[in-house]
């Protein structure tokens, strides 16, 4: 039988006389000129003739009654202060919903299916850390033909809290490399336990700072996040990541209280990347791979390992087997080693407690 992917997206529409959905190329159009400061090659990214982006965008100024696009003899493209809003905005909406339709998505999938092949047999349940490295699995796993997958994004602590409950089958999370690992281990440890858990490596990855491209802050460490002039967006508590940055914030002698947006929160690296990336705010805390999708500056801070747990009774399980297999192939390697702050050499491999826990 195929394997069918349903994914899920965001429409826009206005309603004047009647109702109109925005054609996405529209938005594509405008990151380009963004980037690129020309229509033409706007067009031809968008693979679509220059003659159809003029008229696109024309239609869209006049039944939107703003300018999206300044042209200029000569000079070329650039946005419209409109057309900067419009294109943030779907930016915005994109990466904070996107993790939550592609969640639906798998989940109505995977009941779609068991109507349609009357397969009554449980899928796999994976309550993970939301990353590119989780996302490169999930597409190949949809993939496979017979490998039925349920796969949720939560924070770290959340998925193997849920792992410990029996909510799910295996949790992926994080973990800081090294000292600071060891001082937060024990928020990991109080949900698994080596004597019944398993540990499968995906990836040692990196986390920062993500500033506006060209860094016009001037920002070069945690320490200028307290500086009167800068916001700052934050991830939400029970991840990992809140939990690394909480802990580099403690270890600077930094009070929450001294960082402007502290308290502002949003549930993955990439809602994090498009505030950023708006102008909404000046700097967030993430993963390279994100600051790269968004053309953002990277400060690098920290080394991570990012894991896969799962309770040793299911360890010999032909899925469990087949993920594995997976996380080694030349096709996971080649999809995030194009990626700065990405090291896959032992993506796939088992791990023992001691290495990601340090005691």
């Amino acid at each position: 039988m195929h394997n069918m992917d349903i994914k899920l997206g965001i429409n826009w529409q206005i309603n004047h006389a009647e109702e109109q959905a925005i054609d996405p190329v529209l938005f594509q159009l405008l990151e380009s000129i963004q980037k690129g400061g020309s229509l033409k090659s706007a067009a031809a990214q968008a693979s679509v003739s220059y003659r159809f982006a003029w008229g696109l965008l024309a239609r869209w100024e006049q039944l939107l009654k703003q300018p999206l696009v300044i042209l200029e003899q000569g000079r070329g493209a650039r946005l419209a202060p409109p057309g900067e809003k419009i294109l943030n905005a779907n930016l915005q909406l994109l990466a904070r919903f996107t993790p939550e339709l592609e969640n639906f998505a798998t989940q109505f999938k995977r009941e779609f299916d068991s109507i349609l092949t009357r397969d009554l047999s449980p899928s796999l349940r994976i309550f993970a850390s939301h990353g590119l490295a989780i996302g490169v699995l999930r597409d190949l796993i949809n993939q496979q033909p017979d490998f039925k997958l349920d796969l949720h994004f939560h924070g770290s602590i959340e998925s193997l809290r849920s792992l410990n409950h029996g909510d799910c089958d295996i949790a992926g999370f994080h973990i800081p490399v090294g000292s600071p690992g060891k001082e937060l281990t024990p928020n990991y440890l109080a949900w698994l336990d080596q004597n019944t858990h398993q540990l499968i490596y995906v990836v040692k990855r990196n986390q920062g700072l993500m500033v506006q491209a060209d860094n016009p802050k001037n920002i070069s460490s945690i320490s200028s996040l307290t500086d009167q002039g800068i916001s700052f967006i934050n991830r939400q508590e029970g991840s990992g990541t809140r939990l690394l940055f909480d802990l580099l914030l403690r270890q600077q002698g930094i009070h929450p209280d001294q960082i402007n947006g502290y308290k502002n929160e949003e549930f993955t690296h990439m809602a994090v990347a498009a505030m950023v990336a708006s102008g909404a705010v000046d700097c967030g805390f993430g993963i390279a791979p994100m600051a790269a999708k968004f053309h953002l500056e990277f400060i690098p801070l920290i080394w991570e390992h990012y894991c896969l747990a799962l309770p040793i009774t299911i360890a010999d399980d032909d899925r469990v087997s087949r993920i594995k297999t997976l996380l080694q192939s030349k096709y996971f390697k080649q999809r995030l080693n194009g990626f700065s702050g990405y090291d896959t050499a032992r993506s796939g491999i088992m791990v023992d407690f001691d290495e990601i826990f340090p005691t």
